[in-house]
């Protein structure tokens, strides 16, 4: 009995720092904003506030009392009054945001123009390679798995690698690859 409840317990702590990559602001009024807290609590101190529908990067959640916090990040090109480039990390309440598991990311802290196409459990699809046709339209795609820890969501301007020359681009081919993928199965 005391193994299962050890077991429980240990399962619930990693489901519980489980978080998407990216998120966007939801549930305030569009004259409102979300204020961005110093620690996970209503009571700490606001450093910053992000407006509706703006689209940030989630680094980790947790359950603290009755609510769900998650530490965000300001995401490259993605700048809003009260919270731009210079912005610095903070906890929001989590029922303020849409999560989304796929888009650039660094892993290790490193741009390359890597995407991941999901997450699940503590675990992501991070696209390695993708061949096309004649066209340059993917025709497939491989993917390997990567511990969650490992990534930081970013834009497609924040993911580029310093040798790159302009933005990555292969993010919207992937999700095109995808739809269309998706629509073949659905019409099956």
């Amino acid at each position: 009995m005391k193994w299962m409840i050890v077991c429980f317990v240990a399962i619930s702590a990693v489901a519980g720092n489980d978080a998407a990559l990216f998120g966007s602001v939801v549930h305030v009024a569009k004259n409102d904003v979300l204020n961005v807290r110093q620690e996970p609590s209503f009571r700490a101190k606001k450093i910053a506030s992000i407006p509706l529908d703006a689209y940030i990067g989630v680094d980790i959640c947790k359950k603290v009392g009755r609510s769900r916090w998650c530490k965000v990040h300001h995401i490259a090109q993605h700048d809003y009054e009260g919270y731009g480039w210079d912005a610095p990390d903070g906890w929001v309440n989590a029922k303020y945001l849409s999560f989304y598991n796929r888009g650039y990311v660094l892993v290790d802290g490193k741009a390359n123009c890597d995407y991941v196409v999901g997450c699940r459990e503590g675990v992501c699809n991070l696209v390695v390679d993708y061949r096309t046709n004649k066209k340059y339209e993917i025709i497939s795609i491989k993917t390997e798995k990567i511990a969650r820890s490992r990534l930081r969501g970013e834009s497609h301007f924040g993911a580029m690698s310093e040798n790159g020359d302009g933005y990555c681009t292969n993010g919207r081919m992937i999700d095109d690859f995808l739809a269309k993928q998706n629509k073949q199965r659905l019409d099956r």
